[in-house]
C-alpha cells in the first residue's frame, strides 16, 4: 500500500468528514505537488460547506482550501511552473480548462471546483498534500515569515486588486465594514497607501476594532453606539469618504455603502451574505453618480504584488494572524469563524503537522 495522507471534506450539506486514508497526491503531467504548510479559513469556507455556491464549477463533496501556502514537494519531467523542490511558495487558485455547461470560460478554483473522483482527490488547503496543474501561478514566498501569516497573501491580493481598480491616493478617505480578517486586511493595505482610514463594527467586534487601530486605522466606529454616517461626516468636514468597501456579513451594510461616499464616490461589495437579499436605494447610485464594484476575488497582477509585500516582512501579519489549529482542532476553527463557541480571534489558520 502506497503512502497516505490527511484532509478534510465538505459534503456541501453543512457536514464533513476528517480522513486519513487518501493517497498522498502525485503530480499532473506537467504539473506538481504541494506538502500544504497552511491554509486561512475564512466565512466563505462556512458558506461552501453549507452549499451555497459562489465560485465558477463549484462541486461537492470536494477537499476545500484557497489561502494556500506550501513547498513543492514534487515536479513533473514536463513541468515549467517556474519554481524548484522545495521553494515556499503560495498559489492563485484560479485555473483555466476546457469550457463546458454551466461554466463557459472552464474557471476551475483550487478547494472548489475538484471533485473526490479527480487523481487522488487533493485540491485544496485542508489537504496535508495537493496536486497542481501545469500553467498554475505560483509565487515564491519568503523564509522569514511564518507560512501561518503568509496566507494573508490570498486577501491581501484582493485588497490590492480592488483598491487599484478604484484607484485610492494618499490623503483620502476609506471607510471598511466589516472587522473579519478580510476587513482588518483591507484596513493595513489602504494605510500602507497613506489614506485615512475608517473601520466600523458592532459591540461584538471590540478586540477586532482594536486590531484595526493596530494594523494602521485612524478611526473605529461601533456602529451599535453611533450613526456610522454622521461619525464619517464629521471626521470629513460633511464631505463623505471617497471610498466604502463592504466586507460584512450584515444585509444592510451595502446600502449603508451609499450613505457613506461622497458624489462621485466609488463602492466595493464583498461581503457574502449567503444568497440573502439585501435592501439597497439603487437611486443613490444614479443620482450622486456613484461607482459600485464587485469584489470577486485578485488577479495575477494583485497575487504577485501581495507576495512581494509580504516578502518585504513590513506588513503588520502578526496582529492578523488569529489563531491557529491544526486538523484535530477544526472544530475550534470552525466556531471561531461562525463566532459560536465563545471565542473570538481576528482569523483562524490550519497549520499541517509536517510530516516526520
Amino acid at each position: 500500500m502506497g503512502a497516505t495522507c490527511r484532509a478534510v471534506v465538505f459534503h456541501g450539506d453543512g457536514t464533513w468528514d476528517r480522513r486519513d486514508d487518501f493517497a498522498v497526491a502525485t503530480a499532473p503531467p506537467g504539473g506538481a505537488v504541494l506538502a500544504v504548510e497552511a491554509v486561512g479559513l475564512c466565512h466563505s469556507d462556512v458558506a461552501q460547506l453549507h452549499g451555497h455556491h459562489h465560485v465558477p464549477g463549484e462541486v461537492s463533496p470536494t477537499v476545500p482550501g484557497h489561502e494556500i501556502v506550501g513547498r513543492v514537494h514534487a515536479l513533473d519531467d514536463d513541468a515549467d511552473l517556474g519554481v524548484e523542490v522545495g521553494d515556499r511558495v503560495a498559489v492563485n487558485i484560479v485555473t483555466y480548462g476546457a469550457p463546458y455547461e454551466g461554466n463557459p470560460f472552464g474557471v476551475r478554483c483550487y478547494g472548489y471546483s475538484f471533485g473526490l473522483d479527480e487523481r487522488e482527490g487533493l485540491w485544496g488547503g485542508y489537504g496535508e498534500y495537493m496536486s497542481i496543474l501545469p500553467g498554475t501561478q505560483l509565487e515564491r514566498l519568503t523564509e522569514s515569515v511564518g507560512a501561518e501569516e503568509l496566507t494573508l497573501f490570498e486577501p491581501l491580493s484582493n485588497m490590492v486588486a480592488w483598491l487599484t481598480k478604484v484607484n485610492l491616493q494618499a490623503g483620502q478617505t476609506i471607510v471598511v465594514q466589516g472587522p473579519g480578517h478580510m476587513g482588518l486586511t483591507c484596513a493595513a493595505y489602504a494605510a500602507s497607501l497613506g489614506a485615512r482610514v475608517i473601520v466600523t463594527g458592532t459591540g461584538e467586534d471590540a478586540m477586532r476594532l482594536e486590531v484595526a487601530r493596530e494594523v494602521g486605522a485612524d478611526h473605529v466606529v461601533d456602529v451599535s453606539v453611533d450613526d456610522p454616517v454622521e461619525v464619517v461626516k464629521d471626521l470629513t468636514g460633511g464631505f463623505g469618504a471617497s471610498v466604502a468597501v463592504d466586507l460584512a456579513s450584515a444585509p444592510s451594510t451595502p446600502g449603508l455603502c451609499l450613505d457613506l461616499v461622497h458624489h462621485g464616490g466609488q463602492v466595493v461589495w464583498a461581503g457574502l451574505k449567503d444568497r440573502v437579499a439585501v435592501p439597497v436605494v439603487s437611486d443613490h447610485v444614479v443620482t450622486r453618480s456613484l461607482t459600485v464594484h464587485g469584489g470577486a476575488g485578485g488577479t495575477p497582477e494583485s497575487v504577485t504584488e501581495a507576495c512581494r509585500i509580504l516578502n518585504t516582512g513590513d506588513f503588520p501579519t502578526a496582529p492578523l494572524l488569529g489563531e491557529v489549529v491544526d486538523l484535530d482542532g477544526l472544530d475550534r476553527a470552525m466556531e471561531i469563524l461562525l463566532r459560536s463557541g465563545g471565542e473570538d480571534a481576528v482569523r483562524a489558520v490550519l497549520r499541517h503537522t509536517p510530516a516526520a
